[in-house]
């Protein structure tokens, strides 16, 4: 059964809300018994309090509570785990890269990769590419166990992670089925949820390491023992660091629900969208049973694994109990995706064998891989009549950080505007920059309109490298050079708001689509309705698309259209694009009613619907992958 992207993401809100729901009720909890362990350990309670405190039942109970001191202690405790909150999203907030960096990634650099890791970077480039997204740069972690991750807001800042495990114990197409199963995770909608969690429950769990570093402190200086004797307050003291941590603990069993809560079914969700983009069930379960064939199985042992295990493709950390796993059992799965399978692993002795046979034909394997890269991306929607074998070079450039900024510009010259073209890279850019370009533009005339998309994504990783003023100086250059015959069309329009989009989210976190703003259509229809201007105008039958468009939306046929300009582009998309699923959906279906009105669409309307749908971060299905 087809996993419909738009139905996951509207889930995914739900499990937020859920997750909103259950955080709050342990706050409650841990603020009420911590509480308790104030009023007890610190003597704010008088004896005969005390007492009452046990006896609930008696009619003096509630007079009896010290009201005064527990709301000043409820009041420090909201303020404290809010900070704690707070000051985690902030670091958070820079993005998937940073959950790759806590967990001790790497990030792979394709110049100096090896022929393994080069295997990696073609399959996340291939799948990227396919599912009409950014190419997202590739972190890996040294860890032999096999496991995974991806991490981000949305697709504009998306990392995978991968460990070394993987790249040693998985074949291509096992590999093949985890990042499939990954790039489902940043198209339903998963990452930002299970971001917010890290910081949700960096709070709760604030309480124990509170608990911990008094003990510690009181024990390094004799403050707990010594401290206040004459008030007889050391044991007390003593007390509420033992008893914070007991707290600490109990926080870390609601933070360890949580996790299973709203974990174990999008996992699930997950295997099955792998299935349906590599239409290669035996990749997927394949890796599942390496998992529980290999000595270190899924296990990661980086410190901040914990806090980040809902993350992983696999369990990264051992439980007591399945009650906390936020991870199916491997069985579980594999069985979903592979019914008939006995239940049978193979042996670590015979992963190893199958791993030394894989590794005498590795460097083989890359070179096909590389070259067949582009047969690969032949399956994206509406591309494949128009797809050839990418020149050598423009794949380089495009995956080296020095030679990418002169292949987005080599992509936007004009031949009628080639002198003042080549005036503005020099003056804007430099002249080395002038230099990579000319290299690089006769074999770009060559290339039809997709395939410089299809560049331009492959490029994003690498322009993300730039400095924050290197980017704003190529921004600034893309845009005088698409205003140079003082007009802008809808196509140039589009991939200057995709540098901006997809790139300056790495300057600017505040372009991250971190929450969904608007989830009803008469919210967003003005913009909506410039945008379905903006495509019909692009049509051979401009009336028939306003109309179709508008069908869509199910507005009336009476609708005026308003005048709007290319270059309004980057005032309509922010809106548009902090959208909830249901509602991009309509955007969608609005988008290819408009662009298929005419019974024909062109390449270029084809490439306008792959743009837009990209830039609105609007998730699609691969076409099987005939990896």
């Amino acid at each position: 059964m087809a996993v419909d992207f738009f139905q996951a993401q509207d889930q995914a809100r739900r499990n937020t809300r859920l997750l909103v729901v259950l955080f709050s009720l342990a706050v409650l909890s841990l603020l009420l018994l911590t509480n308790v362990l104030l009023c007890i350990t610190l003597g704010v309670l008088e004896p005969e309090q005390t007492t009452l405190l046990f006896n609930p039942q008696h009619p003096q109970f509630w007079s009896a509570l010290p009201w005064k001191a527990m709301s000043i202690s409820t009041l420090l405790m909201l303020l404290v785990i809010t900070v704690v909150i707070l000051s985690k999203q902030a670091e958070l907030n820079k993005g998937g890269r940073v959950v790759a960096e806590a967990l001790g990634g790497e990030r792979l650099d394709p110049q100096m990769a090896s022929p393994q890791q080069k295997v990696l970077l073609n399959v996340v480039a291939e799948m990227a590419i396919a599912a009409g997204v950014p190419v997202p740069p590739v972190y890996l972690l040294p860890e032999n166990s096999i496991n995974a991750f991806a991490a981000g807001y949305s697709p504009a800042d998306a990392v995978i992670g991968m460990t070394q495990g993987c790249l040693d114990l998985l074949s291509r197409d096992e590999l093949q089925g985890v990042v499939a199963h990954e790039f489902s995770h940043i198209l339903n909608g998963d990452m930002r949820m299970n971001i917010r969690l890290i910081a949700l429950l960096h709070g709760i769990l604030f309480i124990g390491h509170a608990g911990y570093y008094l003990l510690r402190s009181g024990g390094r200086t004799g403050a707990v023992f010594s401290a206040g004797r004459s008030k007889n307050n050391g044991g007390g003291l003593l007390g509420l660091a033992l008893g914070l941590m007991v707290l600490g603990y109990l926080g870390s069993f609601f933070g360890n629900l949580i996790k299973a809560a709203v974990s174990r079914q999008r996992e699930f969700l997950a295997d099955a969208s792998a299935v349906q983009f590599t239409r290669n069930p035996q990749g997927i379960a394949g890796a599942l049973k390496a998992i529980g064939a290999a000595s270190m199985g899924s296990r990661v042992r980086n410190p901040n694994a914990d806090e980040m295990s809902h993350l992983f493709f696999g369990e990264a950390v051992s439980r007591w109990t399945s009650l906390f796993a936020t991870h199916p059992p491997l069985t579980d799965r594999i069985k979903k995706i592979e019914p008939s399978w006995l239940g049978q692993f193979p042996t670590a002795e015979q992963l190893k064998q199958r791993n030394q046979r894989q590794s005498t034909t590795s460097s083989t394997t890359t070179t096909k891989a590389a070259a067949s890269m582009n047969p690969v991306l032949q399956q994206m929607p509406q591309a494949s009549a128009v797809l050839t074998a990418l020149p050598a070079l423009l794949l380089h450039s495009s995956q080296h950080p020095p030679s990418a900024p002169a292949l987005l510009c080599a992509c936007l010259v004009q031949p009628a505007q080639l002198s003042k073209h080549w005036h503005l890279i020099k003056e804007l850019g430099s002249a080395s920059l002038l230099q990579d370009v000319d290299k690089l533009y006769d074999q770009i005339l060559l290339l039809r309109p997709l395939q410089k998309l299809q560049l331009v994504q492959l490029a994003a990783p690498s322009l993300k490298l730039l400095s924050a003023s290197q980017f704003r100086q190529l921004e600034e250059l893309c845009q005088a050079m698409i205003n140079t015959d003082g007009q802008q069309d809808l196509l140039e329009s589009c991939l200057l708001a995709f540098l901006q989009h997809s790139v300056g989210t790495q300057f600017d976190a505040d372009l991250l689509h971190k929450k969904d703003r608007f989830s009803r259509l008469h919210q967003i229809q003005t913009p909506a309705l410039q945008l379905l201007s903006l495509c019909a105008l692009q049509s051979a039958e401009p009336a028939a698309a306003w109309q179709a468009g508008l069908a869509a939306l199910t507005l009336s046929a009476e609708t005026p259209q308003p005048q709007v300009n290319p270059d309004s582009l980057q005032l309509i998309l922010p809106d548009l694009i902090h959208t909830a699923p249901m509602l991009k959906k309509q955007l969608a279906e609005m988008l290819e009613a408009a662009v298929m009105a005419d019974k024909n669409a062109n390449e270029n309307e084809a490439l306008l619907l792959q743009l837009l749908t990209m830039l609105l971060e609007i998730p699609k299905v691969p076409q099987a992958l005939p990896f």
